[in-house]
């Protein structure tokens, strides 16, 4: 609906300032709600408070540090410092970035007791909160492009969500209430134990945006429009499993691990096997119906993201050991999750550029798609070392890649039948 109401460029450019956002956002986080997961100090009412303060005092940080970034790019739009026509050329870029990220403030006022109740895998009112924040935003965003066919209703309904799920979460979340607390012990064990974090959050960060990051300095706005498109169909079938995936799996792990370790590897099999299923399903049905999807949900303004979600959907299939980097943590193994974002930010920071000198926007996809996979190998080395291999069970992930790709072709050839 969106898409039809405002141009592709709407879609660069807020692709962008969401990246930017998130860079900020990564680059400053301490990992403290994993730690009130994990913590046995989680569930105290003086540490949930210090966490809190911590997540506050950082909110406002994030919304400085981005005002200032947005003054440095309107510096260097004067100085013309930005190629023409690209997005980080845009003069409504500096404006959009200082609106968007006050969410960031809105955000780190809000309550930390959705993660208490993780801890307590207590998900139903979390989940709740979360769809009806979205839904909010997503009507105002559609209302607003209605009426105004700005930019600034997708910024407006970030906004308004941040302010929902905040207020609903100091109401209706089972807690402490929030307080402004500094204890030394809780902020040592937040900072020492978030140091790896941030470390992991950075080259996270990276790994996950450096693509538009790059894209938005080599391609015009409207075809970052139009990758920005297709990578948000792929995220929302991949990024939906891996977010219910990495909201569940990180408690069960940490409670099997410090409580039933003996029963590890038969849980880890489980999830393995449902992760596979999913994923590869999601992946093989996307690649064939890209075309499908994207002509059936927008205009022909979009019809060239069809190639675009395609490819894409290859590197969708690269998020499966998402589950070993639960255990990771769960473990207490922090320091492997820079060890296994590093080689995909080197992919990206140099296979982009390399590959969209050699074949344009397909060599940049290309090694988009390349970097989704080269963390497997520390993966599959920490599953042979811990007892976690089972090989024997990996026919899942092919299988279902091959169902897939078999409803994909069964979609495409009934639509094209039904218009014959």
């Amino acid at each position: 609906m969106l898409a039809r109401l405002l141009m592709p460029e709407a879609f660069g450019l807020m692709a962008v300032v969401s990246t930017l956002m998130l860079a900020l956002n990564l680059l400053s986080d301490i990992g403290s709600g994993t730690i009130i997961v994990q913590s046995p100090r989680g569930a105290e009412k003086e540490f949930l408070n210090t966490a809190w303060t911590l997540q506050a005092m950082r909110g406002v940080g994030i919304w400085a540090i981005a005002s200032l970034a947005a003054l440095g790019i309107l510096f260097g739009q004067a100085q013309h410092w930005f190629i023409a026509g690209t997005v980080y050329a845009d003069p409504r870029l500096p404006l959009l970035l200082v609106g968007s990220t006050f969410a960031m403030v809105i955000d780190g006022f809000g309550t930390v007791n959705g993660k208490l109740a993780e801890r307590n895998l207590e998900m139903h009112r979390i989940s709740v909160m979360d769809i009806g924040a979205r839904f909010v935003a997503l009507a105002v965003m559609i209302v607003g492009a209605y009426l105004t066919g700005s930019i600034w209703s997708l910024v407006a309904g970030n906004l308004i969500s941040s302010v929902l799920r905040c207020a609903v979460g100091h109401q209706f979340l089972s807690g402490p209430r929030a307080r402004f607390r500094l204890e030394p012990q809780a902020m040592n064990e937040l900072l020492h134990k978030g140091k790896w974090v941030i470390v992991s959050s950075g080259l996270g960060f990276v790994a996950m945006n450096g693509d538009r990051m790059l894209l938005g300095g080599l391609i015009d706005t409207t075809t970052l429009g139009l990758y920005s498109i297709a990578l948000g169909l792929t995220s929302i079938a991949s990024g939906a499993i891996q977010a219910v995936l990495g909201r569940v799996l990180l408690p069960v792990f940490s409670e099997v691990v410090n409580k039933r370790p003996h029963e590890l590897s038969e849980i880890y099999r489980k999830f393995q096997q449902l992760t596979d299923l999913c994923i590869g399903g999601l992946a093989g049905f996307m690649f064939i119906a890209s075309d499908l999807i994207i002509h059936t949900l927008y205009d022909s303004r979009y019809h060239a993201a069809g190639h675009i979600f395609a490819l894409l959907a290859i590197g969708a299939v690269g998020a499966r050991f998402l589950v070993v980097e639960q255990i990771y943590m769960a473990m207490g193994r922090t320091a492997l999750l820079p060890a296994a974002t590093l080689p995909r930010v080197l992919v990206l920071l140099v296979g982009i550029p390399i590959g969209y000198q050699v074949a344009q926007l397909d060599g940049a996809l290309a090694a988009i798609v390349l970097s989704s996979f080269v963390n497997w190998p520390l993966a599959i080395w920490f599953r042979a070392k811990n007892g976690l291999n089972h090989v024997r069970n990996d026919w899942v992930l092919p299988v279902s890649i091959t169902v897939g790709l078999s409803l994909g072709y069964m979609a495409v050839w009934s639509v094209a039948h039904l218009k014959a």
